[in-house]
């Protein structure tokens, strides 16, 4: 393992990702990087690997909350990784492991390796709870998405081009139901479980609250 080439890279992230106003910043991206350490302890795969991956997973344009093409976010990611000069093996076990790692509505299945489903749960983790919550809104507003309208139907069944392609069809409040609640049953590690149904406790309570409040009950 190259401990100069995982903090080079976490140099690189952090600066491209400066200002970033949705949420899908450095910080987001330190949360990921630490969660799939701590989750890596658990399952075991190539704590290399999964540093990079986790470091990189939003650099490819993947966190891009406007219409994302899959095949360009992974020419953009293997281009910084020419510049990181990290080797072509480990290139193609990256882009693999980040585009498997994706929340792509109804069609989101586990990561093939151990490694993916590492950076699943511990992308999927920042999504959740009170931190989950700022998120939803600062993506919303970003992209001038409806922050709620009770007569806007939950979609319950997202396609993978519907949910990547139509965000601003929904509202940031039920994107809570169409994609944040629905994580904690996706979730591939015991403490991933664990850690995402006590933050989805908590966004179901601010739920309920919002809820209240939106109709002047409190």
């Amino acid at each position: 393992m190259s401990p100069q080439l995982v903090q080079k890279t976490a140099e690189y992230v952090k600066i491209k990702l400066a200002g970033e106003p949705t949420g899908h910043d450095w910080f987001h991206v330190e949360r990921v990087w630490k969660m799939a350490k701590r989750l890596q302890i658990e399952v075991g795969g190539d704590l290399e690997i999964i540093e990079l991956a986790a470091l990189l997973h939003d650099l490819g344009d993947y966190g891009n909350p406007d219409e994302f093409d899959e095949g360009k976010g992974s020419l953009m990611l293997n281009g910084m990784m020419d510049i990181l000069e990290i080797e072509e093996v480990m290139k193609k076990k990256i882009i693999q492991i980040i585009n498997e790692s994706q929340f792509k509505g109804s069609d989101t299945k586990p990561a093939s390796t151990v490694e993916g489903r590492v950076i699943q749960d511990a992308a999927w983790l920042d999504a959740i709870g009170a931190v989950g919550i700022a998120r939803v809104f600062a993506t919303g507003g970003f992209i001038k998405r409806t922050l709620h309208d009770p007569h806007k139907r939950i979609r319950r069944k997202l396609t993978k081009e519907i949910y990547k392609s139509h965000k601003n069809d929904g509202t940031s409040f039920n994107s809570f139901f169409e994609k944040i609640l629905k994580l904690p049953k996706l979730m591939n590690t015991e403490t991933g479980r664990r850690i995402a149904e006590r933050r989805a406790d908590f966004l179901q309570h601010f739920i309920d609250e919002f809820l209240q409040e939106w109709e002047g009950e409190k």
